[in-house]
């Protein structure tokens, strides 16, 4: 893992974990708790069991690239991460 990938991962490790996990408040917007909830955030119970069966996270984990592919990360920065 190169150097750029780590600052990246510790700039926005929690829009990450938002993202594989749908939580609800934690990480939205990148923030470190927001005062609005996320629309489309998991309940507790849903996140365990995503856990426990790790093909949700992985789905949310490929959603994730995609998104940033389309549009949402500069494109020079989506190849340095992805």
């Amino acid at each position: 893992m190169n150097l750029f990938k780590i600052k990246y991962l510790l700039k926005n490790w929690k829009m990450i974990i938002h993202l594989l996990f749908y939580t609800k408040r934690f990480g939205v917007n990148n923030e470190w708790w927001n005062n609005f909830d996320s629309i489309w955030g998991w309940s507790w119970e849903k996140r365990i069991i995503s856990i426990i069966m790790i093909k949700p996270i992985i789905r949310n984990y490929k959603m994730m690239k995609f998104r940033a592919g389309i549009g949402f990360v500069l494109k020079d920065t989506y190849q340095k991460i992805f």
